[in-house]
């Protein structure tokens, strides 16, 4: 599996990095999240990296995904939505007051 950045936008409102990717994949090979992070997190260690979207590409072995870059977890919490923050194993901070 090779990852290429395609392209790293800075987004100053909300104080991320937003980084554009693709991913090429073996024959019948599935994009698997931790190891796509993992990759990621070597090239872009300034922050916290969330994955917010792969797609795999139709007819082809390769997938395009999209990725976030936050200096501060808690700024990851308030704009992102539940589900893409329990996909990449965040908590959201209204269910930790709740289960003290």
């Amino acid at each position: 599996m090779e990852i290429k950045t395609e392209s790293s936008v800075d987004d100053l409102y909300f104080d991320r990095t937003i980084i554009n990717f693709t991913v090429k994949l073996n024959s019948g090979e599935m994009a698997r999240l931790d190891e796509i992070k993992k990759e990621l997190e070597k090239e872009n260690s300034q922050g916290k990296l969330i994955i917010y979207t792969i797609k795999s590409v139709y007819g082809k072995n390769e997938a395009k995904g999209i990725a976030h870059v936050y200096k501060d977890e808690k700024m990851a919490e308030k704009v992102l939505p539940k589900y893409v923050l329990e996909k990449n194993g965040i908590k959201n901070g209204k269910e930790k007051a709740k289960k003290e």
